[in-house]
């Protein structure tokens, strides 16, 4: 188990270089899956969880925007984002395990490349279930574990050195989103099993 505040404190560290890092993918396909996610988010107040660097930001469309991480650094690059593209974010730092919100207040969430992350994921995806409005939906980009077995063992050795990075690389992310609560009415492969978008209910 990763103790509390380490996540923090690794993503405080790596904020300076992390859009430098994951530039090939942004460029080979994250935008576009960005893009295609984002056009989907239907609701006039949105959550966007982890919010990062702020990848999101330029393809948000005419929403009242809540954003949080657990990072001050990396909000720090949403903050210029914000600015250059002109919306109305606020930004929050906290944690997606302990949301300063309450029950179902927004209408929907948006998640990309998060619960990879959270050290407690379902704890977090129940947070997501508990401040989303009834019948509101989650739109999640995320990779996970491969339903290939032979990959996924492959994630499986991998994974406590990637760990030390950052994200885990082979959560059964898509299980954890029903064992939150929430009915997934979507789910897409976009680069074999291991990368999904999913639009996920609360009923």
């Amino acid at each position: 188990m990763v103790k509390k505040g380490l996540d923090k404190r690794r993503y405080d560290k790596v904020a300076r270089f992390y859009d430098i890092f994951e530039l090939p993918m942004e460029l080979l396909a994250f935008s576009s899956w960005r893009r295609e996610l984002l056009k989907r988010v239907e609701g006039n107040l949105v959550l966007e969880v982890g919010i990062g660097t702020g990848k999101n930001i330029p393809y948000y469309k005419n929403w009242e925007v809540v954003g949080v991480d657990i990072s001050r650094r990396m909000m720090e690059k949403a903050i210029k984002r914000v600015k250059e593209n002109k919306k109305v974010v606020h930004l929050i730092q906290a944690d997606a395990e302990s949301l300063p919100f309450k029950d179902g207040v927004f209408d929907a969430i948006i998640s990309t490349y998060v619960f990879c992350s959270v050290e407690n994921p379902i704890n977090g995806l129940r947070e997501l279930h508990r401040v989303l409005k009834k019948g509101g939906k989650a739109y999640f980009l995320e990779h996970m574990r491969s339903e290939s077995e032979f990959v996924g063992k492959i994630l499986d050795a991998l994974n406590p050195l990637l760990r030390k990075l950052g994200p885990e690389i082979n959560r059964r992310t898509a299980e954890n989103i029903k064992r939150a609560g929430f009915k997934i009415i979507e789910e897409r492969h976009l680069m074999t099993s291991i990368f999904r978008m999913i639009v996920a209910e609360k009923s």
